[in-house]
């Protein structure tokens, strides 16, 4: 089925506040999930609120909780997130590295003891559609093995980075450290796809492109084989060590479903150091230079990192959301 985003908007605020959020936290967190599917990020938006309602039912996610202040020293602050909303934590502590970046050139914001921010990308276009670069990154629960290993000690802890474009099209790297979400095997394994290269391993140890064989062992392959391994548990060092957050070990030992993770958030002003003008003219250079690659037989467009969510906002504009019956009705009965 498709969905009008105003009518899934609506309907996820109102059972935000029937769960005890406030209307004005409410509406912010609902627009925002909303947004995900509209931008074509399915697995963190409409498909996971049902999730992020019964988080509020189990106590793990605080509806009215605020981030507080840890330390503050030049341009770097310290949050406790006190277990309230992922998204409403994240787009504050953006927030706070922005202030601090219009003052220093660069700001960063921790964030410890917070919840799953949802689409990490979210953030990245939170600072470029007010002119800044940004970093950001989150750990996670351990849900991918450390290369060479079968079990999972390391999180798939998603990776931003972002930088504005002064028509809007803003060039925004989201990723996480698994070839591929678990959020994706599960759409393909739905819609009985299989994957385009291998995702992980199957109950034989072997490679696989199927999306059930590898969410059946969650065997999934870090990005970039070892190189994103050890990107993974390095983005977990620096997020719980420098917040003095949980690392990916201390959330293992937490009962219930993913909360209380720690995340960093970098905000940079470079117009306080180069022109803007310049800046922008080099990025479109490095554009056009990337679109001019010859392609490969069978390839399909060339596109840089953000582009493919503006074809789905404009498509699912025009025709509506695509939402599946089941995750819908299961909304509508909350």
């Amino acid at each position: 089925m498709r969905i009008a985003f105003d009518d899934a908007l609506s309907v996820m605020r109102e059972k935000l506040v029937e769960h005890g959020t406030s209307p004005e936290k409410a509406g912010m967190v609902a627009y925002e999930m909303a947004r995900n599917s509209l931008e074509g990020t399915y697995t963190h938006g409409i498909n996971r609120f049902a999730r992020l309602v019964r988080g509020i039912d189990s106590g793990i996610v605080i509806p009215g909780a605020e981030p507080t202040l840890i330390s503050s020293f030049g341009a770097i602050e310290r949050y406790d997130g006190n277990l309230g909303f992922g998204i409403t934590n994240a787009l504050f502590a953006m927030d706070r590295a922005m202030a601090k970046a219009s003052e220093h050139g660069i700001g960063m914001a921790g964030l410890v003891n917070t919840n799953h921010w949802m689409r990490a990308a979210t953030y990245g276009y939170h600072a470029v559609e007010k002119g800044y670069a940004a970093i950001c990154f989150t750990n996670t629960i351990p849900n991918m093995p450390t290369w060479g290993a079968v079990d999972s000690r390391l999180g798939n802890n998603p990776f931003v980075m972002a930088f504005p474009r002064k028509d809007g099209r803003h060039m925004v790297f989201d990723s996480a450290m698994t070839q591929f979400s678990y959020g994706a095997l599960e759409v393909a394994r739905l819609a009985g796809e299989r994957m385009s290269v291998a995702a992980g391993f199957d109950k034989d140890g072997l490679l696989s492109d199927d999306p059930a064989a590898v969410l059946e062992t969650r065997r999934m392959i870090p990005a970039g084989f070892w190189k994103g391994s050890a990107l993974s548990f390095l983005l977990d060092i620096f997020a719980s060590c420098i917040t003095l957050g949980r690392c990916v070990a201390d959330i293992s030992r937490l009962e219930g479903d993913e909360h209380g993770v720690s995340q960093l958030f970098f905000a940079i002003d470079y117009g306080k150091m180069v022109d803007e003008e310049e800046a922008y003219r080099t990025a479109e250079r490095a554009i056009a230079f990337l679109k001019e690659s010859k392609k490969a037989d069978g390839a399909g467009e060339i596109v840089y990192p953000g582009e493919r969510m503006m074809r789905a906002r404009e498509r699912n504009l025009r025709e509506g959301i695509p939402v599946d019956d089941g995750v819908w009705n299961e909304i509508l009965s909350l």
